[in-house]
């Protein structure tokens, strides 16, 4: 029987269909989590190797094969300005040169809640409906 729960509201349902695709879903899902565990074990070992065979070379990219498998691994750099006002002192004129400048308009909630009843305000947004999540419930 699918038990289906919406806020604290709780109903039994029959559907054959779903109660099948739910099981092979939290079966799939726990092989694909035990597949990404491997995994994870794995690319530890192979990024080990890679950053000791780059050692201090400046290369960002290595490639192991083994017969007709190969992977690559690729290393790289996530740089963020954390004081905006002492870098732009220390830059000075280069400083547009060398930070690219974002600006992000996120509307709130509360906003799109408005745009659906205001013909104005939704020509000025971009609605999607997002893809919905599923996940396993433990």
């Amino acid at each position: 029987m699918l038990k289906v729960k919406i806020a604290k509201k709780e109903s039994e349902q029959k559907d054959r269909v779903v109660e099948s695709a739910l099981g092979l879903f939290v079966e799939t899902k726990a092989k694909i989590d035990e597949l990404n565990k491997v995994l994870k074990e794995q690319k530890e070992v192979l990024v080990a190797k890679a950053k000791e065979i780059l050692g201090d070379d400046e290369a960002s990219t290595v490639t192991l094969s083994v017969d007709d498998d190969s992977v690559k691994i690729t290393f790289g750099w996530d740089v963020k300005v954390d004081d905006e006002g002492k870098l732009q002192e220390i830059l000075g004129e280069r400083f547009d040169d060398l930070v690219t400048t974002n600006v992000v308009f996120k509307p709130d909630t509360k906003l799109r809640a408005m745009a659906l009843e205001d013909d104005g305000l939704r020509e000025c947004l971009v609605i999607k409906e997002k893809a919905p999540s599923v996940s396993v419930v433990k």
